[in-house]
């Protein structure tokens, strides 16, 4: 089939790629639970991380991460893989079922939460964008002054601002993710069908929670602190 821009051709993105810097919130642990749960919804899938730590589990790719950038900024490092159609993850995902998904050429981010366009706790990825990390890296101090606190939200609108985005996960693949706090309004009964993927953006983490997945696509998230704030997003809701 010859690719047209009504009619691209689209690829299964096998690879899933996520980034451990030390010095944060996350560390070995946590590329080691998003392995667990690869190997459970996604047997097939291929896990590279990039880090600046000296050794990852067995079955984990390490990546060097080669230009020391602060906290989020470090994400700019996936365009500059080799690998060219690939799922980027955010180490504070929980994985429901099988997230792997195919893409036509270009480069999709999550519709953003609580207003932002784009937030970037996951990627489709599928084509080369590393013209993103390169423009980053023409003025470091300069763009990271611009896109934190007050006046940015970091990477994600650092991306959103090349231009290179071409639209929303949820648009491409409804149901693929979703924001627990957000769009499920911290939800605690079962949820089937799950998205694929369910975000933790902020806080409660994932390891702060109770999470049932008995089975692909069926999902409940607990906890005794959040318990009221659900019955009353979900009181709201109906409102």
């Amino acid at each position: 089939m010859i690719a047209t821009p009504l009619n691209p051709i689209r690829r299964l993105c096998d690879t899933v790629v996520c980034v451990c810097k030390s010095g944060g919130e996350y560390g070995v642990a946590q590329v080691q639970a998003l392995q667990r749960q690869l190997r459970r919804h996604a047997p097939g899938a291929r896990l590279i991380c990039l880090s600046d730590l000296p050794s990852m589990p067995e079955g984990v790719e390490l990546r060097p991460l080669r230009h020391d950038l602060p906290g989020w900024f470090s994400k700019l490092e996936i365009f500059a893989l080799p690998e060219r159609c690939f799922l980027y993850l955010d180490l504070d995902v929980v994985i429901t079922r099988n997230p792997l998904v195919d893409a036509p050429p270009g480069l999709w981010l999550l519709r953003g939460f609580k207003g932002h366009d784009y937030n970037s706790s996951l990627m489709l990825v599928n084509g080369n964008f590393g013209s993103i990390l390169e423009d980053f890296l023409l003025d470091v101090q300069g763009h990271i002054a611009a896109y934190s606190g007050a006046k940015g939200w970091g990477d994600q609108d650092f991306i959103r601002d090349s231009g290179l985005v071409s639209g929303s996960l949820q648009k491409l693949h409804p149901n693929l993710a979703a924001s627990w706090k957000v769009d499920l309004r911290y939800r605690m009964d079962w949820i089937e069908p799950a998205p694929a993927v369910l975000v933790f953006h902020g806080r409660p983490k994932p390891e702060e929670l109770r999470i049932d997945n008995p089975r692909p696509g069926r999902v409940r998230v607990r906890s005794w602190r959040y318990r009221l704030l659900s019955w009353l997003k979900a009181l709201r809701a109906r409102m």
